[in-house]
């Protein structure tokens, strides 16, 4: 009767809070009146959801007011911008992020990935696309990591001694990465189970303890909620870092179309007490459709690029490089972005 009372509890506070969301009418929108919709996230360290705010403050000395969509993160952007489509409706991930209110407006332009833009342009993202009227503006640097790390206590050095002993892991982040390295090594997720192990480890269950193993490519000391599991369990926990062989990393890379041959430093975070090899992503893209007014493109390159200094204080570790800054791993860059670029000597 307890457990039904709580649930029932936790279900009307759920329902309270998407009762509390609100549709917010913005008025006119779009590039001709300089009010464009930015699909961008949450403001509570979410990474699209800061580069949102600074490229909002950007804008500003071009006469340009940018609303923000908080609610088109995850896979919803480059949909959204290339159909020129209204948000989502709230959810429960929304509301946990502190997002309340949904922008009843079409979107614009937005930020995200530089792999999911190169994903949703050339492929398919989620099922969906591609989307090839989606157009570069701008890349900035944003570093993180593929790494593993294992509970000390467990004595596992390399996954082999999981085959040898049968040992019942408990992994978070089994992934399409992870099951090319369980295959490396002669594993496969049934017989993790069979062994008693669990593939499907949650982010809750492991700050509670319930873990063995932790991988994942979104490995840095920020703090945005994207990242901030590797702080806390590195933290709470005596994690060892493992570093797998090169021809296994290779695979992995071939995997992931912005991956490239990295050496994370000693003390990234509690437990990396040596260099290790392994492979780093970087790249979050501002990009819009092939149909943005290219004076509009333009001011957007400018504005970015005259206010990258601001970029050195947000959460995450963003940079700007004049070298990669209109480069996005073949999605074509937009003409009035290239034309700013080529006029201050970044594109020769």
């Amino acid at each position: 009767m307890k457990i039904l009372v709580v649930i029932n509890i936790v279900v009307l506070l759920f329902s309270l809070s998407l009762s509390a969301q609100e549709d917010i009418d913005v008025g006119k929108t779009g590039w001709d009146v300089k009010r464009p919709v930015m699909a961008a996230a949450c403001d509570n360290g979410c990474p699209w959801g800061e580069l949102g705010d600074y490229v909002k403050e950007a804008m500003v000395p071009y006469g340009y007011s940018v609303i923000l969509c908080r609610n088109c993160n995850r896979w919803y952007g480059p949909s959204l911008v290339s159909e020129h489509d209204y948000p989502p409706p709230l959810d429960e991930i929304n509301i946990e992020d502190g997002v309340n209110v949904r922008v009843n407006a079409p979107v614009d332009f937005g930020v995200t990935s530089s792999a999911m833009l190169s994903s949703a342009y050339s492929d398919k993202l989620f099922g969906e696309g591609p989307f090839r009227n989606l157009r570069l503006i701008a890349k900035i640097e944003d570093p993180f990591y593929y790494l593993i790390a294992v509970r000390k206590e467990s004595g596992i050095k390399d996954f082999s001694i999981i085959k040898q002993k049968h040992l019942p892991v408990r992994i978070m982040g089994a992934d399409g990465n992870m099951m090319t390295i369980l295959k490396y090594y002669g594993l496969t997720t049934d017989s993790i189970k069979a062994w008693g192990g669990n593939t499907r480890v949650t982010v809750t269950e492991a700050l509670k303890g319930d873990f063995d193993i932790i991988a994942g490519f979104l490995a840095s000391p920020s703090m945005n909620p994207e990242s901030s599991y590797w702080t806390a369990l590195s933290q709470k926990f005596d994690l060892y870092f493992l570093e797998l062989p090169e021809d296994l990393l290779k695979q992995i890379a071939k995997q992931n179309v912005d991956a490239e041959f990295v050496e994370v430093q000693n003390s990234l975070l509690k437990g990396i007490n040596r260099r290790i090899k392994t492979l780093g992503r970087s790249g979050e893209a501002i990009f819009a459709r092939d149909d943005i007014p290219e004076q509009a493109a333009y001011d957007l390159a400018k504005a970015i690029d005259e206010n990258h200094e601001a970029l050195k204080w947000f959460i995450r570790i963003y940079t700007y490089d004049p070298k990669t800054v209109w480069k996005n791993f073949g999605v074509p860059l937009h003409p009035g972005a290239e034309r700013y670029y080529r006029e201050v000597g970044y594109i020769k």
